[in-house]
């Protein structure tokens, strides 16, 4: 009779247990929504009054300068959209006013989105504290919030400054700063998967 050869050099191994579906509570998904964007709101008016107590170009801050008065002293002025407060300053100290308030709004929005890229990482990549994944998700879309809000404040900085130059640099971040961290993450990711 034939032996069968199949049976004998291929070992046979049991099928991979099929991966258990996580289920996420739909009141979870909407309680995250609301929390990020409460934490936005809050990033916004942290950062507008960040600027309004360390910017040394700020010449005057309140509700609301009359507007003869500010012509009169030549002020800009930009207000937060999520309260009342107005700040002003000298119309011909723009530059000097905007490139204060970009590295204020730098040195708090690099730490924070860094931060946020260890908890993400820490939370979903290494698994640990799975139940904080969800919320974890509010946090992560903060961090990016705030991120493109700093691109967006630079960007137009770099155009009013260097008008021919300026879609090159601006490009030129995004690759630099978003190239690393995806490599980074997929890394992770990666390994993370082979471990499981």
């Amino acid at each position: 009779m034939p032996e069968d050869i199949l049976a004998r050099t291929a070992p046979r191994s049991a099928a991979p247990a099929p991966r258990r579906r996580k289920r996420i509570s739909a009141v979870s998904v909407i309680l995250t929504i609301v929390l990020a964007f409460v934490v936005i709101l809050l990033g916004e008016r942290i950062i507008f009054d960040l600027n309004r107590v360390a910017n040394p170009a700020i010449k005057y801050t309140g509700e609301r300068m009359d507007y003869q008065e500010s012509n009169r002293l030549k002020y800009s002025y930009e207000s937060s959209g999520v309260s009342k407060t107005q700040i002003y300053y000298a119309t011909d100290d723009k530059s000097r006013y905007i490139t204060y308030k970009i590295l204020i709004h730098s040195a708090f929005i690099i730490p924070i989105f860094l931060l946020m890229i260890l908890f993400y990482y820490m939370v979903n990549i290494k698994g640990e504290k799975a139940h904080l994944k969800v919320a974890m998700w509010a946090y992560v879309v903060f961090a990016f919030w705030m991120l493109f809000h700093l691109l967006g404040e630079l960007g137009r900085y770099i155009i009013d400054q260097y008008e021919n130059a300026a879609i090159y640099i601006i490009l030129g971040l995004l690759i630099v700063i978003i190239t690393p961290l995806v490599i980074f993450l997929q890394k992770k990711f990666s390994e993370h998967e082979e471990q499981v």
